[in-house]
């Protein structure tokens, strides 16, 4: 897909979002082996911004579960109900009108993945409950 494509997906799941919303800027986020994911920036009519993920599942998962993109919406709402720290679920679009592989719309949370934890044991322990 061209940049130009996906920044017109976005601009159109942003304006789902909230109609008023403009897009500001994208950002491919490497890393992803299941899913396809970029970062995208928007302001809103009140003057902030927000930064959201586009998560597109890729064909291994779709084959294994041709709903895991609303399997996952519906566990992240759950689970954010209960209040674990978990990203918001913005939006599912399933339509195929703005693309032809189910989208989700996260909340985009600063940070890195941790290979190494310090406290690895406890990691470990805390898992495994």
């Amino acid at each position: 897909m061209s940049d130009l494509e996906l920044h017109r997906q976005i601009a159109e799941l942003v304006r789902r979002i909230d109609r008023h919303g403009k897009l500001l800027r994208t950002w491919p986020l490497d890393g992803g082996v299941s899913a396809q994911m970029t970062a995208f920036e928007i302001a809103l009519p009140d003057g902030q911004t927000r930064k959201m993920v586009v998560r597109r599942h890729g064909g291994v998962d779709l084959e294994q579960n041709p709903n895991i993109a609303a399997d996952e919406f519906k566990l992240l709402r759950i689970l954010r109900s209960a209040g674990l720290a978990v990203p918001t679920p913005y939006l599912l679009d399933q339509s195929g009108e703005i693309s032809a592989t189910p989208t989700l719309v996260l909340e985009y949370i600063e940070g890195k993945p941790e290979f190494e934890p310090a406290r690895r044991t406890q990691m470990v322990r805390r898992t495994s409950v």
